[in-house]
């Protein structure tokens, strides 16, 4: 129990702590006065007050973080120098405060990969344990033993590899997958995954296609040779994973994955723990695409995330004078409401994903 707190709160404090360090620094370095610093929402759990008269917070609900900056939009504080409130600022200013955190959170991940790489990562090969008969997988001449190398030419050295190129490929038909059985050598199959449903509560892609993973298999290791190798294989990482989460939205948005499929609060916190409770470099490298995953979302044009406000910004910038206050608290607290409704979404699917009846 202890050992999962310390692994949610070391996540928290890596990945939405670092995030909102970013906005915090690059406002204090512009001359911003910060008012509230906030790792959560809601009640605070712990609360101190800095000589500057920032206060930081860890509050209750644990589903992100703010910086509160003195803004002459929405403060009644008359006190301060007019260079202190944010909106006062230039342009360019703004925009550098707004993405700092995604820029902290892309330079967590990058330290993070290398991290990972330099030490070596301990991986399972995705070598089949059982095909449930009729199934998509025994469909397509799967069979257990099978080590699965490479799918819509894209090379698989893991479960999570297959996994990322099996959200990409979903709903196409005929997609090439490359295996190697002990048998015989490489073999390319076809398997068709078109306008196959896809539950991600009650099941994942592998059960869907009908595998079992072969988890007990022996481990190989992941581990550049130096430096520059690091830095490459980091490069490589970056590029697969930003692939894959503009893939996933792409999916989403067209319908041909689930939002059942994502994870939620719940979700992300058990993931903590599981990368966790395998080791460092296996933690590392959770942290690393999470940052990833927290600077791409908070990076989408969306009213109370920083690409709203990036808009925002943008929009000024066109239009000699700012969006109304009235839109943008109209805006801001729609968006709220959805946000709440997706959280709670993810949440329900979350409660279901494990401790449903199956």
């Amino acid at each position: 129990m202890v050992l999962a707190l310390f692994a949610i709160i070391l996540t928290l404090v890596l990945v939405i702590g670092i995030h909102e360090a970013g906005h915090a620094l690059a406002a204090y370095y512009f001359g911003v006065k910060i008012k509230k610093v906030s790792l959560g929402f809601g009640k605070p759990l712990l609360s101190w007050q800095t000589r500057s008269g920032c206060q930081w917070v860890w509050a209750f609900w644990p589903l992100g973080g703010y910086v509160q900056l003195e803004n002459t939009r929405i403060s009644t504080e008359s006190s301060l120098d007019k260079t202190e409130y944010f909106d006062k600022k230039p342009i360019w200013q703004r925009l550098v405060i707004l993405l700092a955190g995604a820029f902290a959170n892309v330079i967590t991940a990058w330290c993070a990969f290398m991290l990972v790489y330099l030490l070596g990562l301990n991986y399972t090969p995705p070598i089949v344990k059982t095909v449930a008969a009729n199934s998509i997988a025994a469909k397509a001449g799967i069979k257990a033993g099978d080590e699965i190398t490479g799918l819509n030419y894209q090379a698989t050295p893991s479960w999570s590899e297959v996994g990322m190129q099996l959200v990409r490929s979903w709903g196409q038909e005929n997609i090439p997958i490359t295996i190697a059985r002990a048998s015989a050598s490489i073999q390319v199959l076809s398997i068709n995954l078109k306008n196959v449903p896809l539950n991600g509560v009650k099941g994942n892609l592998l059960t869907t296609l009908g595998i079992e993973a072969q988890q007990q298999a022996p481990k190989k290791n992941l581990r550049a040779h130096s430096l520059s190798e690091a830095w490459h294989m980091t490069h490589h990482s970056f590029k697969e994973f930003m692939i894959f989460f503009f893939m996933i939205f792409k999916q989403l948005l067209s319908g041909t994955i689930p939002f059942s499929l994502l994870l939620g609060p719940l979700g992300v916190f058990a993931a903590s723990v599981a990368s966790f409770t395998q080791g460092f470099s296996v933690f590392m490298y959770f942290i690393a695409t999470l940052s990833l995953a927290v600077a791409v979302v908070n990076l989408l044009p969306l009213p109370g995330l920083d690409g709203g406000s990036i808009i925002y910004a943008v929009i000024e910038k066109v239009r000699k004078r700012p969006v109304s206050v009235a839109l943008e608290v109209l805006l801001h607290r729609l968006a709220f409401i959805i946000l709440c409704l997706v959280m709670v979404h993810l949440l329900m699917n979350d409660l279901q994903r494990y401790f449903g009846s199956s």
